[in-house]
C-alpha cells in the first residue's frame, strides 16, 4: 500500500515553524508574535489607490475586481524586517508632522481625543490634545481615495506634503542605475540624488489635482517632498509645481477601470496579456 505524501505546509505557518528554528532566545519570539497577528484589513480594498497607481505594476484587471469587491491576490507573509521597515517609516511621518504642528503650519484634518470630534484646519482649529489625520482625499466618481502625509500652510504658498524614507532597498527600486554606480553604497548615492523620484512626483500630483477635483479652497498649487535617509537621518527637499500631464493617463484608466465595473466587464490585463500577472491571475470572469 502506497504511503500518502505529506502534506506540505506554506504561507504564515510554514514563516512560523520556520522561525520557530532559529537559535533565538527574544528576537524569534517577536517575530512569532507579528507572524501571528491577524493580517491588517484596515486599507480599502474597493478604491483605487494613487500608491498603486503610479507604481509599474498597477494591474487594471486586478482593481477592477477590488472594486467589485474581491479581495486582493496575496500570499505574502509579513516578516519582521517588513514590520520593522512599515514602523519606520510610520514613526518618520509622525516625527516630521509632530514638528510642522509645533511649528503652526499643519493644515488638515484633526481628532480631539478629549471630545471625539473632527475638525478641518490649522493645528489652532480647537483646544484640547489633537491627533492629525492628514489630509483625506476621495473622489467618488473615479473611486480613487488616499491621504496626503500633509497641507502646509505659513510657509509661503500652500504645500501638499509628502514624506518619504530612503533606504537601499528605495534606491534599488527607483534608481537601480544609482546603486550600481556607487556600489551599493548609500553614503555616496546619497548625495548623488537630485531630484525626487518619478513615482513620488506623480503620487502627490494625484493628491493635488484630488483636492482640486473634490473641490477643496486654496488647493496647493506646490507640493514638497521630503526625503530623509534611513542611515543618519539626514534630510533633503525638492519642490515640485502642480502638473496634469504625467498623471493624465492615469486618471484616464481609473475611468476607464470605473465604466467597465458598471458595465461588468473586465478589462484585459495590462501587465501580462498571457495570464500570468500575479495581480489578476487568480481571478476568473
Amino acid at each position: 500500500m502506497k504511503a500518502n505524501k505529506p502534506q506540505q505546509i506554506t504561507g504564515s505557518l510554514k514563516a512560523f515553524v520556520d522561525v520557530a528554528k532559529k537559535n533565538s532566545r527574544v528576537i524569534g519570539s517577536v517575530e512569532r508574535h507579528l507572524i501571528s497577528k491577524p493580517r491588517d484589513m484596515s486599507r480599502r480594498t474597493d478604491v483605487l489607490h494613487p500608491s498603486d497607481m503610479v507604481s509599474d505594476e498597477w494591474c487594471y484587471r486586478a482593481s477592477y475586481f477590488h472594486l467589485k469587491g474581491h479581495a486582493p491576490i496575496s500570499n505574502r507573509v509579513m516578516r519582521l524586517q517588513t514590520h520593522s521597515v512599515f514602523a519606520e517609516g510610520h514613526a518618520i511621518h509622525a516625527k516630521w508632522q509632530k514638528w510642522f504642528q509645533e511649528m503652526g503650519t499643519l493644515y488638515g484634518k484633526w481628532y480631539c481625543i478629549e471630545c471625539e470630534e473632527e475638525f478641518w484646519g490649522g493645528s489652532d482649529c480647537h483646544d484640547g490634545p489633537l491627533e492629525y489625520r492628514e489630509v483625506p482625499l476621495f473622489y467618488e466618481p473615479l473611486r480613487i481615495s488616499g491621504h496626503s502625509d500633509g497641507w502646509l500652510v505659513n510657509l509661503g504658498n500652500p504645500l501638499m506634503l509628502e514624506i518619504k524614507s530612503i533606504g537601499a532597498g528605495t534606491i534599488r527600486w527607483e534608481a537601480p542605475q544609482l546603486m550600481a554606480q556607487h556600489g551599493g553604497d548609500m553614503t555616496k548615492v546619497w548625495p548623488d540624488i537630485k531630484a525626487p523620484f518619478e513615482k513620488h512626483v506623480n503620487q502627490v500630483q494625484i493628491y493635488m489635482k484630488l483636492a482640486e477635483l473634490i473641490g477643496y479652497p486654496d488647493v496647493p498649487q506646490e507640493a514638497v517632498l521630503i526625503y530623509e535617509n534611513k542611515a543618519d537621518q539626514s534630510a533633503k527637499e525638492f519642490v515640485v509645481p502642480k502638473s496634469d500631464f504625467a498623471i493624465a493617463p492615469l486618471f484616464e484608466a481609473a475611468a476607464m477601470i470605473v465604466e467597465a465595473v458598471k458595465n461588468d466587464t473586465p478589462p484585459t490585463c495590462n501587465i501580462d496579456a498571457w495570464g500570468q500577472c500575479s495581480r489578476c491571475g487568480g481571478y476568473n470572469d
